[in-house]
């Protein structure tokens, strides 16, 4: 990622839209704003339609979630797990308190129980070449009704433009026309520091929302080598799963 280009973007919306300031920084691979953990995922245009459908009657009575998310080789799994746990639970709308896998190293398959009893099954795993670009894929099984952020049966995502040279083919898509250039992680991830900002996130409830995940992704890891499904307490406190407002103009 590159943060030079990412604040000047984050600094045009800041200047556009009257926002407060602020900068995003990288730990550990992990984009923040001050302490504050990005949640970029939770801003993602295919997310924020997915979680429209769980709750304006589109899919009546959720009951499985199914994700999946490839990454190149090196890449930090736990962390790509963490994103899609907090993914499960946003979209679920209820916290994880039950988790069983069994990885390799590279890849690791999760199942997962929400609070309310909805079904999670994630596939992580970093065996794309390196300079590959990540893909993930999220299903919604209801009662009525399915979604998916994907074309139906493939993981591939679809470009909207593609130039073919000499060099080959060169794919391009355009999902945010305020902050084109950028690559497609880096565009959410200042979509999300521009929600925090514009207290359209809350700064607590994310950091309550990725400290539950990351809690989640370990355990997980812990239950594949123990061989035993790993339970968390669901302790009472903040609603960590609400949908967030949508920007005034994208």
């Amino acid at each position: 990622m590159n943060l030079k280009k990412m604040n000047k973007g984050l600094d045009f919306l800041r200047d556009k839209y009257d926002a407060a300031k602020g900068e995003i920084t990288v730990k550990d691979g992990h984009c923040y704003v001050g302490a504050v953990p990005l949640l970029p995922g939770r801003m993602e245009r295919k997310i924020v339609e997915l979680k429209k459908m769980t709750e304006n009657g589109t899919l009546e009575g959720v009951s499985t979630l199914r994700f999946a998310a490839f990454v190149p080789k090196g890449a930090d799994i736990e962390e790509v797990l963490a994103k899609e746990l907090d993914l499960a639970a946003y979209l679920g709308a209820s916290d994880v308190v039950r988790v069983m896998a069994a990885g390799n190293g590279e890849a690791i398959n999760v199942l997962a129980k929400l609070a309310n009893d909805v079904n999670v099954s994630v596939e992580v795993a970093a065996s794309l070449p390196k300079g590959e670009a990540a893909f993930d894929r999220h299903e919604i099984i209801a009662k009525r009704g399915v979604a998916c952020d994907q074309t139906v049966d493939t993981h591939t995502p679809h470009a909207s433009i593609r130039c073919y040279g000499a060099k080959g083919a060169v794919e391009y898509t355009d999902v945010d026309t305020e902050l084109f250039g950028l690559t497609y992680e880096e565009i959410w991830n200042v979509r999300a520091a521009f929600a925090l900002l514009q207290k359209r996130a809350d700064a607590k409830v994310w950091k309550s929302a990725w400290a539950k995940a990351v809690k989640a992704a370990d355990l997980a890891f812990k239950a594949d080598k123990a061989k035993t499904a790993k339970t968390i307490a669901v302790k009472k406190g903040l609603d960590t799963n609400q949908s967030i407002k949508v920007a005034e103009v994208r």
